[in-house]
């Protein structure tokens, strides 16, 4: 299944994890909510606990575990050829405590400085490295849950508005500093005023030439 969310950041997801609760939803698949919130929260909780427990890779398996990772990255999303080894795991039945633990390993992630656990396929991973899985393994799951309400409407809507303000400052800022630099004598006239300059000064230096009272 592929996902059309792109989570890059664990602010990211925990965005989206709080419109999932608080939207109406219904899983897409025979997974509960249990199932998709404690694999995600395991996997987070690996990333900054499994510190320590390293398996023998050669340095074949380096190198494939080091072009796995930058593909699964280039592409953004997992394939059906590429599922998730392990999941879904066994349903506990309480989608509140598996909530619950998701927030927490979420907070414990960002507050963990390292280091921080290889990865089972991609080896050694930084925290900026294990973020970006992490989004991808989000985007991956929260997929399976289908979402109704208004909630993710305007969720949607504020995401456009924000990008057409942050759109808009920049044009501003754009048009703020190109004023600054006209008003420095930085920037050249434009247009037909721009060959006047040249012409002006072009007639200008070749009066110094050949009129100055320098040496000939």
């Amino acid at each position: 299944m592929k996902s059309i969310l792109k989570l890059k950041t664990i602010d990211d997801i925990e965005k989206e994890l709080s419109i999932i609760i608080s939207c109406e939803k219904k899983q897409k698949a025979d997974i509960t909510l249990s199932q998709i919130f404690d694999f995600l929260a395991e996997s987070i909780e690996l990333s900054i606990q499994g510190v320590g427990f390293k398996t023998k890779r050669s340095a074949v398996n380096k190198l494939l575990g080091k072009y796995k990772f930058a593909k699964l990255i280039s592409k953004g999303h997992y394939t059906k050829t590429n599922q998730i080894p392990g999941f879904p795991p066994k349903d506990l039945g309480d989608p509140d405590s598996a909530q619950l633990r998701l927030k927490t390993s979420l907070t414990a992630f960002k507050l963990h400085s390292g280091p921080f656990a290889d990865h089972p396929v991609f080896g050694d991973l930084d925290k900026k490295q294990w973020e970006k899985i992490h989004g991808i393994l989000a985007s991956f799951l929260f997929s399976y849950i289908q979402l109704f309400g208004d909630e993710k409407l305007r969720f949607i809507k504020d995401r456009e508005n924000k990008k057409d303000r942050n759109f808009s400052d920049k044009r501003q800022n754009q048009n703020h500093n190109q004023k600054k630099k006209e008003e420095r004598g930085d920037s050249k006239p434009s247009g037909h005023n721009s060959r006047k300059w040249k012409n002006k000064k072009k007639s200008h230096y070749k009066g110094n030439k050949n009129q100055g009272g320098g040496l000939k």
